[in-house]
């Protein structure tokens, strides 16, 4: 019979090699079609508890060097949740694709940055610290800057008012910040610290189950429009690493002074976005087009840490290990 300590073994193992777990899991909702059906009621709460699991794990006393530029965070912070999208809108705007599509990618670009991103950067020789105050900046701004950019100056259409969108990623998040709060006085800090390596493993096992969940019907219209699907799985690669690219390349043109590894950290935090938020708030009459664009967006998700590990150890001057 397995106790606490055996438990916790287990995902101490799945978090010390959480991108090889994230890999093996956004496939497993694609090939095994029944599981993603039978888990697709746990998409919203696995949302949440992402949120929960890791506004626990987070040290935010990690980034109060960069603090001490705080014009620097609000200029990222407002790049991230404003300028982004309306481009991104205003690029889109000119191709002939769905509008489903576009208002996926708009959102996309203007959604906070995922959650685990801050983790994730460390293993690949990137300023966590940074990563982690531009995503708790955004996490606690996107419920009033989202409504505001994609419904009321971009007049995206998402069967729901800017108002009902507001609410639904406010009691989302706020409820998840006001738990995570209590949570960090109960538990302390010292304790937290300590089983940091096992909420990293939750945190990836409730990734897995996200991305068996949000799978559903995906295998379905792959094999109806193999040629569509894939399409759109291309799309949300080309959308993740461009917007790594463009702000990184930005970056080094406007303020080179930064450095490169601060520019490639803002960089990768543009490209990672948290989808599962939005999906979460979704209603259910949501375009269809949309919602495919959600899971496709997965993939890139979780498969391009690993591609961008060596990459990034390499520009960042470390040797990979």
């Amino acid at each position: 019979m397995w106790g606490v300590g055996s438990i916790n073994r287990i995902l101490v193992f799945i978090g010390r090699n959480a991108m090889v777990a994230m890999v093996i899991g956004v496939f497993i909702g694609l090939l095994i079609p029944p599981l993603a059906t039978l888990m697709q009621p746990l998409l919203a709460p696995s949302v949440w508890l992402l949120l929960v699991i890791s506004l626990l794990r987070v040290n935010t006393r990690e980034g109060l060097a960069h603090l001490s530029k705080p014009r620097r965070l609000v200029l990222l912070m407002f790049s991230f949740l404003v300028i982004l999208p309306i481009g991104m809108q205003g690029l889109l705007s000119l191709t002939p694709l769905p509008s489903g599509l576009i208002g996926a990618m708009v959102l996309t670009a203007g959604s906070s940055v995922l959650i685990s991103t801050s983790t994730l950067a460390l293993l690949m020789g990137l300023d966590g610290a940074m990563i982690l105050l531009i995503m708790l900046g955004t996490t606690l701004l996107m419920p009033v800057t989202l409504p505001i950019v994609a419904l009321g100056l971009l007049g995206l259409e998402l069967e729901m008012s800017s108002w009902e969108l507001m609410g639904r990623l406010v009691f989302l998040v706020g409820s998840a910040v006001i738990l995570a709060t209590l949570g960090r006085r109960v538990i302390g800090e010292a304790r937290l610290k300590t089983q940091a390596e096992v909420l990293d493993g939750a945190a990836v096992v409730t990734l897995v189950i996200f991305a068996i969940a949000i799978m559903d019907g995906l295998a379905a219209r792959l094999m109806a429009e193999p040629g569509y699907v894939l399409f759109v799985i291309g799309v949300s690669f080309m959308v993740y690493t461009g917007l790594i690219i463009l702000m990184t390349a930005t970056l080094a043109t406007i303020v080179p002074q930064w450095g490169r590894r601060l520019q490639l950290s803002v960089g990768l935090a543009s490209g990672a976005r948290n989808l599962g938020v939005i999906l979460a708030v979704m209603p259910a009459n949501a375009d269809p087009d949309m919602l495919l664009y959600f899971a496709a967006g997965q993939f890139p998700i979780y498969i391009m840490p690993a591609v961008l590990k060596p990459i990034m150890l390499r520009l960042v001057g470390r040797e990979t290990t």
